[in-house]
């Protein structure tokens, strides 16, 4: 018997953003408000229309109760699409270790 496996669902920053929001019982328009960006704004973020920069991370961030990275990284830091050049990276990291340790 095979069993079927869960697909990970893949989050944007903007849809956590738009969550955070709305368990928080808040239109566009109060966050907008409590973080200083306009309405709109707020919207492109949500529709992923506009990247979430940084220092809109930070600013969400504390008005949402989270941490940054959070926002930033709503699949957490674990990227498949990179685990090859990551070795690439650590192997050539190992290698200089062994030279320097000499």
């Amino acid at each position: 018997m095979t069993t079927a496996r869960k697909k990970r669902v893949m989050l944007t920053p903007g849809e956590v953003v738009k969550e955070l929001r709305q368990k928080k019982g808040w239109t566009q328009s109060i966050l907008s408000e409590i973080v200083g960006i306009a309405v709109s704004n707020l919207s492109n973020i949500e529709r992923n229309r506009s990247r979430l920069g940084e220092d809109r991370a930070i600013l969400l961030a504390e008005a949402l109760g989270v941490k940054p990275e959070f926002l930033l990284f709503p699949n957490g830091f674990e990227r498949a699409d990179l685990k090859p050049r990551i070795r690439r990276i650590r192997k050539k990291l190992s290698k200089m270790e062994g030279k320097t340790a000499a």
